[in-house]
């Protein structure tokens, strides 16, 4: 049975580290991309079910990522995060069609069943 693909939007290498930990403990592959572009054609290299996007992350503004992934994938997962006083990518993920739009102390709190699901 082939692992679970994932594709993260983070260029944060201190949060990168705890996402590797937790995807390794899940059995998860977690792959990363530093800009729309990467992600793009990561998306067609490794056709990932689930994409996590670090909406404080001014390379990652949640409509124009939306968009981006969701011309090449329709159905693809987006769940993206950031600060919970940050309050304002947050909304505007939801409104660009995010499935999820969460503080960052509860994405890492449920990255685990996220990563499963």
């Amino acid at each position: 049975m082939s692992k679970r693909v994932v594709l993260a939007l983070v260029r944060d290498l201190f949060f990168r580290s705890k996402l590797d930990a937790v995807a390794e403990a899940a059995g998860v592959d977690l792959f990363y991309a530093s800009d729309l572009d990467a992600a793009a054609a990561r998306c067609a290299e490794k056709n990932p079910s689930l994409i996590l996007v670090d909406l404080s992350d001014a390379a990652f503004p949640a409509a124009a990522t939306a968009e981006k992934l969701h011309g090449w994938a329709p159905d693809i997962r987006l769940i993206g995060f950031a600060s919970h006083i940050d309050l304002k990518p947050l909304r505007a993920a939801r409104d660009a069609g995010f499935e999820s739009a969460l503080s960052r102390s509860e994405f890492t709190a449920r990255l685990p069943q996220l990563l499963k699901s």
